[in-house]
């Protein structure tokens, strides 16, 4: 066996082997590169290219106190960039940049397949940052290309060492669907692990804080962020659509930030219907947007209500699944006490003059009522010619919410909640800033609601004295009704939609590929897989049932893959004999008498005497009589294989002179 032959395993293969060896890596290496900080990434792409250099010109491995010096200054990047070497993005991006240097110790077949076998672990650490459907399938194609680069180390040409790749993966296939349906499921996806804090990491989610352009920017992005499905084929209309995800109550004159609440979130009473959904989402930091009201979450899943009516879980790396319900609602009952009042009405002191003139000038008119005072605040906006854009101008004024209400009325959604609630405020009425979606876009082939980056927004929620209640007021509504009861596209001007409009029809069914991937791939839990089996008419699931199934299945599955190796390795270790069976078959035909007793000499007497043997024919049984009697030894595989290959093509063109 060559593989096993130390002489063989410390021979160095060809430079085309190592060549594709080093593709291989950088595909493998792609899923990574995408999340990690952009200084890995720079020293990855420099070292590859210094590495490939060094290939081309014949420079196959670096000293060993040069590649000491190089893995301790890897680990020190790292640290500058993530300030650790550990966790999941610190060890990632350390595994990455000492992969790509075990390539600069690669001089035999053994340095360059234990390369191969990094590369498994660099694609799990993949699949841990991106689970994906496109992800997924990018990690079947580095699956080929590792099988592939393997079999091209021990010297299998390229279209054949491809070819027998993609044939047993496709084989492996049957085995692995059964491990993955039948093996015993934990209540919650098995893919993820803890979500490592990093301030410095960008997100495609909201941030915990708000100041003007920090929504805007974001709503820019046409990126997936989560979807939703509702019980009982219920359609919510656009309008009901608030997805819930921050609380902001602390203002600095410029920017609303995330404070702790003042109570529990109260459940909502009387209210007119209440909804089931599930939200399938990407990981935000334990953030889980919910709509307007939600009134039971799933515990069991880690979920919990926090104060101001906020659903939070342990954040955990990957995608997943919660089952929710909201009352759908406008109004939150609440009871504040003296010292939530005080700070719900907090404005810094000295800081937008012209909008606490304002907003006392509105309070009059309302004639001091709470209710009547925010619906006058309300057709203020509505009736002075404000206007809703994605690109207002900047607010260089120290008084910025005076700037904007008084000389550029041109804002996004975080204008006008932020001017929102400091009238709120300055007429001595509590009020807050609540960010998150509102609204998304239904795939009706799919049946689920895609709600996406540029659904980000923010309204304000006033409490009532009166009535002892949280209201929801959206100022926005008041400037672009279009943009709550329709879409963003809706609401922006013909060249600020246009950018949205681009890719629609493939972006519709890349969100069901992906949608029914986390339904039933990334979130197939104990839940899901009771389910299935009961459809198939298993009523009770155990653990002996899934033993069985498994073992069965794997069985079943193992066959053709065995069948397939058995006659690949049987071809390995005799390809002369079986060139020379196929060689006969085709050129005398399977019918000639005693066709598997004729040896290469009668093989030649015979087409001498047909007038058919050609001069490379002849050449051909020379040789295989050399390889298989001059010597006392077998010939290299590598001769063996190249006579096979000939031997293989002879036949072919003696097969097409046969059927003509």
């Amino acid at each position: 066996m060559l593989l096993s032959n130390p002489s063989y395993l410390n021979s160095q293969p060809h430079f085309k082997a190592m060549f594709f060896n080093m593709a291989a890596l950088a595909a493998v290496s792609i899923p990574l590169l995408v999340q990690l900080p952009v200084g890995v990434v720079a020293v990855f792409g420099i070292f590859l290219l210094i590495r490939l250099v060094l290939l081309s010109k014949g420079i196959t491995t670096l000293k060993k106190w040069q590649l000491f010096i190089l893995a301790i200054g890897m680990a020190a990047l790292v640290m500058q960039q993530l300030g650790t070497i550990i966790g999941l993005e610190g060890g990632a991006s350390l595994l990455l940049l000492l992969s790509l240097l075990k390539s600069f110790e690669g001089k035999t077949r053994r340095d360059w397949q234990v390369l191969v076998v990094v590369m498994m672990f660099l694609l799990a650490a993949g699949i841990l940052f991106e689970q994906g459907l496109l992800a997924s399938l990018w990690v079947m194609v580095c699956l080929v290309l590792m099988a592939t680069s393997l079999a091209v180390l021990n010297e299998l040409r390229f279209q054949a060492a491809f070819r027998q790749s993609v044939l047993a993966f496709l084989l492996s296939l049957l085995p692995t669907i059964v491990l993955f349906v039948a093996m015993p499921r934990r209540e919650m996806p098995l893919w993820g692990m803890p979500q490592i804090k990093n301030e410095q990491q960008a997100t495609t989610g909201l941030s915990n804080s708000m100041k003007p352009g920090s929504i805007s920017n974001l709503v820019q992005s046409n990126e997936p962020v989560f979807s939703a499905i509702f019980d009982n084929q219920y359609q919510p209309q656009q309008k009901d659509l608030y997805w819930r995800v921050l609380l902001l109550s602390g203002y600095s004159g410029s920017e609303w930030y995330a404070a702790r609440d003042f109570a529990d979130g109260a459940v909502p009473k009387n209210t007119e219907q209440t909804i089931t959904y599930h939200v399938m989402m990407q990981d935000d930091k334990g953030r889980v947007p919910a709509l307007d009201y939600p009134v039971d979450v799933d515990k069991q899943r880690g979920l919990h209500r926090e104060a101001g009516n906020m659903v939070r879980v342990l954040s955990r790396q990957g995608v997943r699944r919660f089952d929710l319900q909201s009352a759908l609602s406008d109004e939150l009952p609440h009871q504040l006490n003296k010292i939530a009042q005080e700070w719900y009405t907090r404005l810094p002191e000295n800081t937008n003059p012209r909008t606490r003139a304002l907003a006392q000038q509105l309070w009059q008119q309302a004639g001091g009522d709470a209710e009547k005072f925010v619906q006058t605040a309300y057709l203020y906006l509505k009736k002075n010619q404000f206007s809703y854009t994605l690109n207002p101008p900047l607010l260089n004024s120290s008084h910025k919410t005076d700037e904007f209400i008084f000389e550029s009325k041109l804002g996004f959604c975080e204008h006008y909640s932020d001017a929102f609630v400091i009238l709120m405020r300055s007429a001595g009425l509590p009020a807050r800033v609540v960010t998150g979606y509102q609204g998304g876009e239904y795939n009706e082939e799919g049946g689920f609601w895609q709600i996406r980056s540029k659904d980000a927004h923010a309204w304000v929620e006033v409490w009532l004295p009166q009535r002892q209640v949280w209201k929801r007021v959206d100022p926005t509504s008041a400037v672009a009704a279009n943009r709550i009861e329709g879409s963003i596209d809706s609401a922006l001007s013909e060249n600020e939609a246009t950018a949205f409009r681009k890719y629609n029809f493939v972006n519709k069914y890349l969100d069901r590929g992906r949608f029914y991937w986390q339904q039933w791939i990334v979130n197939y839990d104990s839940d899901r897989q009771q389910n299935l089996f009961a459809k198939l008419g298993f009523e009770q699931v155990t653990p002996l049932l899934l033993f069985i199934i498994m073992v069965v299945g794997v069985l079943v599955g193992l066959v053709p893959l065995w069948l397939w190796w058995w006659r690949s390795r049987s071809q390995e270790i005799l390809p002369l004999e079986h060139g020379f069976v196929l060689l006969k078959r085709q050129v005398l035909g399977k019918d000639f008498p005693q066709l598997a007793s004729v040896t290469p000499l009668e093989l030649r007497d015979e087409l001498i005497q047909q007038n058919r043997l050609s001069e490379d024919l002849n050449h051909l049984i020379n040789q295989y009589i050399e390889l298989r009697y001059a010597n006392s030894h077998e010939p290299p595989i590598t001769v063996s294989k190249m006579w096979y290959r000939r031997a293989k093509k002879m036949a072919k063109k003696y097969k097409l002179e046969n059927q003509l």
